[in-house]
């Protein structure tokens, strides 16, 4: 029993059973987010200190294949620049960018339930309290207010939805920001990253591939003089 109310007559309320299925909902994404997010664990530093050491060595091509055997988003992003390098420094950009938004996409999927679970939850909760109050009312009307204590027993289960609409919103609120910020972090490190590989790409791929062009230049000037 909860303040003298049947468990099973507040499991049967209408208002409550719904919020019940808001809270499961909340729960299973909880749990699933969590683990994902877990899962995502990269050395910014490290990985891109490597890609750099690569490009020094191997190229481009190098580069790419040590992103492919990666399943990191900083990964996943990087290659996608690096597939562009030839195409010019723009073209990166625009590839670096499109990469970190769909990546993002993928990181923060399904935590938006979570701030529309903690938007309704206490909406639903409140709008089971009203109807349940207007329907205490309206028996003790019935009734010739014979029996006050049957509508103060409604009043306490209308309210109790109100409580348990906030007791789902306030975890729903509290781990959207933690994810929330989880996802800002990640995205943060991958935009460090791929700034890290436009430098790289600038020391070890355009400049080389410059100094190139002009040595020909100069070359085919000696051969016409």
């Amino acid at each position: 029993m909860i303040i003298g109310i049947p468990l099973w007559k507040l499991v049967i309320n209408p208002f409550i059973f719904i919020i019940e299925i808001v809270f499961g909902v909340c729960i299973i994404v909880i749990i699933e987010r969590w683990k994902s997010l877990n899962k995502i664990k990269f050395d910014t530093g490290k990985f891109t200190q490597d890609i750099k050491n690569s490009l020094k060595r191997g190229g481009t091509k190098r580069a790419i294949e040590i992103c492919e055997s990666e399943n990191h988003p900083l990964a996943k992003v990087l290659v996608e620049g690096l597939k562009s390098a030839f195409l010019g420094r723009e073209d990166v950009y625009d590839a670096l960018e499109e990469a970190l938004m769909r990546e993002r996409g993928i990181i923060e999927k399904r935590v938006g339930i979570l701030t529309v679970i903690a938007f309704i939850a206490p909406l639903l909760g409140l709008f089971g309290t009203v109807v349940g109050i207007i329907q205490a009312f309206s028996s003790m009307a019935t009734a010739g207010g014979a029996d006050p204590t049957a509508m103060l027993s409604g009043i306490a289960v209308a309210l109790l939805t109100t409580a348990f609409g906030i007791i789902v919103a306030v975890p729903a609120a509290i781990t959207y920001g933690m994810f929330s910020g989880k996802v800002d972090a990640i995205v943060a490190e991958v935009e460090i990253g791929s700034k890290s590989l436009v430098v790289a790409l600038s020391e070890h791929v355009w400049q080389s591939k410059s100094t190139t062009t002009k040595s020909t230049k100069t070359k085919s000037k000696k051969s016409a003089a």
